[in-house]
């Protein structure tokens, strides 16, 4: 909405920029609580990789091009190598997801942990809501959810699977209305043929 005399409501501009000072806000936050939460870990004896992400891709099933769905993290070359060789050692037995919403935009941190190893990897991202209408249904209906490694290139190089939906979407209904749907329209009908 643009304000022609300049005075009482803020015009379009104005908007964009609060929010992209509460998105990097909230970034920031998250980034300083995910390494706190490695440095308690790191007391407690585990050994930790931290991951941040460079683009957090929430990917439903029927995605045009999905290979894998779930929320796909986005990680550099050097990060990769090492995203894979942790994959490789470690079988996740435990997931915790802590998250927090500004606005349109989920801030996450899927803490992924290996008892036996002692070995954590926490991965953080942030996303749209609006983009993940399609994947929270999908992961509800399921009742698993997956987190994926990516490169540049698309390339899958490390994934973990977990059946806690409601730790990563505890009010899909959150989801749904940002992505256009309400929840008459995001729960599918049951049919009453008897």
């Amino acid at each position: 909405m643009v304000n022609p005399d300049g005075e009482g409501v803020p015009d379009e501009l104005d908007r964009i920029a609060d929010d992209a000072d509460v998105i990097r806000d909230g970034w920031q936050r998250t980034v300083e609580d995910t390494r706190a939460m490695a440095a308690d870990r790191e007391d407690a004896g585990y050994e930790t990789l931290v991951v941040f992400s460079q683009d957090t891709s929430p990917v439903a099933p029927d995605a045009e091009g999905a290979e894998h769905w779930g929320l796909t993290y986005l990680v550099d070359g050097d990060t990769a190598d090492t995203v894979a060789d942790a994959r490789e050692r470690a079988e996740f037995d435990e997931t915790a997801v802590y998250q927090a919403g500004a606005g349109p935009t989920t801030f996450i941190v899927t803490e992924c942990l290996d008892h036996d190893e002692e070995f954590v990897v926490f991965v953080a991202g942030a996303f749209r809501k609006r983009e993940a209408a399609g994947l929270v249904r999908a992961a509800t209906e399921r009742g698993e959810m997956h987190t994926h490694f990516r490169t540049l290139d698309g390339t899958v190089i490390a994934s973990v699977e977990h059946d806690d939906v409601s730790a990563f979407f505890p009010d899909p209904q959150e989801y749904y209305s940002y992505g256009g749907q309400f929840a008459a329209d995001a729960v599918p009908a049951e049919d009453d043929d008897e």
